[in-house]
């Protein structure tokens, strides 16, 4: 008799005695409830995930008693919302075929760019549509324009600016978001124009404007020469850390941002666990300087930034976080500096799975340049595609919440925390496809979806089980391609290069 993997996995958990919480998907609580003190995000006996936000001046309470001081509120994605990592090592994944040729996968995650603001101009894909004008709330309203300024403002971009900038799918609450935003250190309110302080990279209105390959060649390159995806969604409409979450583990624990204080660790499983637990060789690699933002969703914060290393818990580095990671030295050991990346590329030695994050400078997260930006994750791919692993390597590359900037794409609603808006995504490979646009729709899981396809890790979530895997990127009949080394500086190489010669 074939049973459906859904209950498969529910009877393996009363098997091995765990108790499996249910899980409320009603429609009466849309929005999930902010906390009111610093959580722990807890999978419950390593099943359904639970928010326990603890205040330790009261007594414990349920969720049925809204006076409680300890609320259990249980994560509403799906009743398989987070597997056990026992169960998870056990459960048969089917590889697709030629998946196998892949055999080191490179995800660079920068930050903060919507699609339209560096690909709405693109050939073929789903870009800005003629006749668009966003409201003003100074009065009339505002077409988005090419700018070419290497440093924007951008705007807010925690959970509740998303909610206001997608409006219900009007898609035209960006320049009100962005007038309400932070930009100044001292907490000082954002300049409106015609101020005469609204210079480049502080003036409200830039949340308008969209980039080309005159501002970023290489991406645009990229784009010609492998895939772009324009249907790319950030999985929670929310800011970097509830977004790195995602990448990582496929869900946040219901941590969305706006009204809750950061977590201070989170005991649901995340794919490092289970990777190292089927013995498939990772790293993270962390960029030293200065973090990309301070420690809130507002355009740059208020709040000082800090120095950022491997070992700190961030808004873009969750791992330490997770007990796993913190408590054992081996897999510590794992999160380094992304001076190791150039050096693991040379050497041949990169791991199967490679994670980079920016620093603040090379981020693309106002006040950072785009070009900077373009020009680190350059020198990333240049030294992957220069080094004998190139052949069997496939890189993508995303942005991890749209910043602020406009994006005309009303995202597809999967559960009460996403999707979030759209973000450009890139394949590149030796064995991508040239010169295409894809138009699957995408999230962050499907990075994971991809990386369990390839090494049989079951998935830990309802969102990366259903996941897209981004195999349409491939093309496992052509012979590899040669590397495709464009210039690591902030000019860039010119745009079009030539296209590769492909050969089956």
């Amino acid at each position: 008799m074939n049973i459906p993997r859904r209950w498969s996995r529910l009877m393996a958990l009363l098997l091995i005695g765990i108790s499996v919480a249910a899980c409320d998907t009603s429609a009466s609580n849309p929005t999930p409830t902010p906390g009111s003190s610093a959580p722990t995000i807890a999978a419950s006996n390593g099943a359904t995930p639970t928010i326990v936000v603890v205040n330790p001046t009261a007594t414990t309470v349920s969720a049925a008693n809204p006076t409680a001081t300890t609320v259990s509120v249980v994560n509403p994605i799906a009743p398989t919302a987070a597997v056990p990592a026992t169960i998870a090592a056990n459960t048969t994944v089917v590889m697709p075929a030629g998946l196998d040729k892949i055999k080191h996968f490179v995800f660079i995650m920068q930050e903060n760019r919507s699609f339209d603001s560096y690909f709405g101009t693109y050939p073929g894909a789903d870009g800005i549509p003629a006749g668009v004008c966003v409201p003003d709330p100074h009065g009339g309203c505002v077409k988005p324009y090419h700018d070419t300024n290497n440093v924007d403002r951008g705007g807010p971009h925690n959970w509740n600016n998303a909610q206001a900038d997608i409006n219900g799918g009007k898609m035209d609450g960006f320049i009100a978001q962005s007038y309400g935003g932070k930009v100044a250190k001292n907490g000082k309110a954002p300049c409106a124009p015609p101020a005469p302080e609204c210079t480049p990279g502080k003036n409200p209105l830039d949340v308008m404007g969209w980039h080309d390959y005159q501002e970023i060649p290489n991406y645009w390159n990229y784009a010609n020469q492998y895939v772009l995806q324009d249907k790319m969604f950030e999985s929670i409409a929310s800011y970097s850390l509830p977004a790195h979450l995602y990448m990582l583990a496929a869900q946040s624990g219901g941590y969305i941002g706006s009204g809750q204080p950061k977590p201070t660790s989170y005991d649901f499983p995340e794919i490092t666990e289970l990777l190292t637990s089927g013995k498939i060789d990772w790293k993270y690699y962390v960029t030293s300087g200065t973090q990309p933002d301070t420690q809130d969703g507002e355009v740059v914060g208020s709040l000082p930034q800090q120095q950022q290393d491997p070992d700190k818990y961030t808004l873009w580095n969750p791992l330490p976080a997770f007990p796993k990671v913190q408590n054992d030295p081996a897999q510590r050991s794992r999160l380094v500096d992304t001076a190791q990346f150039y050096t693991d590329a040379k050497n041949g030695t990169l791991p199967q799975i490679s994670w980079v994050i920016p620093s603040g400078k090379v981020s693309e997260h106002p006040p950072a340049g785009v070009q900077e930006g373009m020009a680190y994750v350059t020198g990333l791919v240049n030294a992957a595609m220069q080094g004998p692993d190139w052949s069997s390597t496939a890189i993508f590359i995303s942005w991890d919440d749209w910043g602020g900037f406009y994006d005309h794409v009303n995202p597809p609603q999967v559960d009460k925390y996403g999707y979030g808006i759209r973000v450009p995504g890139l394949v590149i490979s030796p064995y991508a496809k040239q010169n295409v646009v894809d138009h699957t729709t995408y999230s962050f899981e499907s990075w994971l979806r991809i990386v369990e396809e390839r090494y049989g890790v079951a998935s830990m979530t309802a969102r990366d089980t259903n996941a897209a895997d981004m195999l349409p990127a491939f093309d496992f009949t052509q012979q590899p391609r040669p590397s495709f080394v464009l210039s690591a500086t902030t000019q860039g190489s010119a745009y079009p290069q030539p296209l590769q010669t492909i050969s089956h």
